[in-house]
């Protein structure tokens, strides 16, 4: 199991939803977030997204993310994949796959 972290410009959030959507995937948690890069012009409002996935799925999540965050401009954003050590649904007491 995998985790896929992303941080993507706030205009580009709804295109990003419909894209993952697109995907198959099972859920997602979106929050605002507040950043700078190399570049130090400021704070930016940004979303971070956590998706929670089967490896399997990896690939086709990250460019889907790549795809329609995708400006060209500095600022577009980031993609980290973590491995997930263990997963539980807390209403079922589902663990691992099965709980995503």
């Amino acid at each position: 199991m995998k985790k896929i972290e992303a941080i993507v410009r706030k205009d580009k959030f709804q295109a990003v939803c419909k894209a993952l959507e697109s995907t198959g995937l099972g859920g997602m948690t979106a929050v605002p977030a507040q950043g700078f890069g190399n570049h130090r012009n400021g704070l930016k409002e940004k979303i971070k997204i956590d998706i929670y996935c089967d490896e399997f799925q990896v690939e086709t999540i990250v460019e889907a993310i790549r795809k329609a965050a995708k400006t060209g401009v500095t600022g577009d954003g980031k993609i980290a994949i973590l491995d997930l050590e263990k997963l539980y649904r807390i209403r079922t007491g589902e663990e691992g796959a099965s709980a995503i």
